[in-house]
């Protein structure tokens, strides 16, 4: 065991060697806190779980399994971030969110708990103020200043990128069992508060990776025949997948085609239901008329549409990263 103390609170603390160098919140001020390098060889002696000097606070810091955890007490929530100083293509399995039961737990039929995913507190004030913030608080900005269509990038891409940001969080979150939307605004384990962007250009690129070829297509044809919607049908596809992939080891080293085959060989049939229910939420998205407007305020009707295009990105989330919970072992990231 490596003994420290949390240099933000003070608290003493105790992991498992293993977990030397990594970053995790300490259980009782809550900010983050970097376990130090290997002790020297004196100091490596082995600490008796119930030592009333020491609290057995290792599993609360990074969710490591020790006894006296009963079946009910939910794990708090790991940092998957790694150090500067360690491998970033290395996963670490998220763990379960904090007073959040694990998926497998529900009462409700999958399918419907699924569409539950951002009703909790945190859920419901993101989806409002974001709802708000894109459709609303920008366009008024444009408005107001009397800028045009030049000008959409200064204005909107914070609000886009912490949009995409969240959902990116919503995925990690369901990764680890959670049933409900993240509560936090910023991750609490981010070292950067511009962590939402680096996190947005990663999604980004997996939009890119998965639908370039119809996009080049449709750029040197100029026509949506059958081969560009082929195109479109094969990359929408591995999107979900590549996503999940990319979320879950924070890097373009999820872009590795050996794991997206593979796991998608491992779990096709599963992951075939979820590919066709994303596929139909993204004919309903589409259908509720995705930019009619551009980036002016819609109509009253057209906001209502948006607000439901913006409900339908949160579940697509929590299904995604729910899909790794429930086939965790058949997809086998942690080896």
């Amino acid at each position: 065991m490596i003994r420290f103390e949390c240099p933000h609170c003070g608290v003493k603390l105790q992991v498992l060697e293993t977990q030397a160098g990594r970053k995790g919140r300490c259980p009782r001020c809550g900010e983050s806190t970097t376990v130090p390098p290997t002790p020297v060889v004196q100091e490596q002696t082995p600490v008796p779980a119930d030592d009333p000097q020491v609290p057995a606070l290792d599993a609360r810091l990074f969710d490591v399994a020790h006894k006296g955890r009963t079946s009910n007490e939910a794990p708090s929530p790991s940092c998957e971030r790694d150090t500067p100083g360690q491998d970033s293509h290395e996963p670490v399995e998220p763990a379960a969110a904090e007073g959040v039961e694990p998926a497998e737990d529900s009462t409700l039929p999958w399918f419907i708990d699924a569409f539950l995913f951002p009703s909790n507190l945190g859920g419901v004030i993101h989806l409002v103020l974001l709802w708000l913030l894109v459709n609303l608080l920008c366009p008024a900005a444009m408005q107001y200043l009397g800028l045009g269509t030049e000008y959409v990038p200064f204005v909107y891409t914070l609000p886009v990128a912490y949009v995409v940001y969240y959902l990116a969080e919503c995925i990690r979150h369901s990764v680890g069992g959670a049933r409900r939307a993240p509560e936090y605004w910023m991750s609490p384990c981010d070292s950067s508060r511009w962590d939402c962007l680096t996190q947005s250009v990663e999604v980004v690129g997996c939009v890119a990776v998965c639908f370039w070829p119809a996009s080049v297509y449709y750029i040197a044809r100029e026509r949506s025949d059958w081969i560009f919607w082929s195109l479109m049908a094969g990359g929408g596809f591995f999107f979900p997948m590549v996503l999940l992939s990319v979320v879950w080891f924070d890097s373009y080293s999820g872009l590795d085609p050996v794991i997206i085959m593979g796991s998608i060989a491992r779990t096709f049939v599963p992951y075939t239901v979820i590919v066709l229910l994303l596929a139909a939420g993204a004919l309903l998205f589409v259908k509720m008329g995705l930019s009619t407007y551009g980036f002016y305020r819609p109509p009253p009707l057209a906001l209502v549409f948006r607000l439901v295009q913006l409900y339908l990105l949160f579940v697509a989330a929590g299904l995604v990263g729910r899909f790794y919970w429930r086939y965790r072992r058949r997809l086998n990231w942690e080896s």
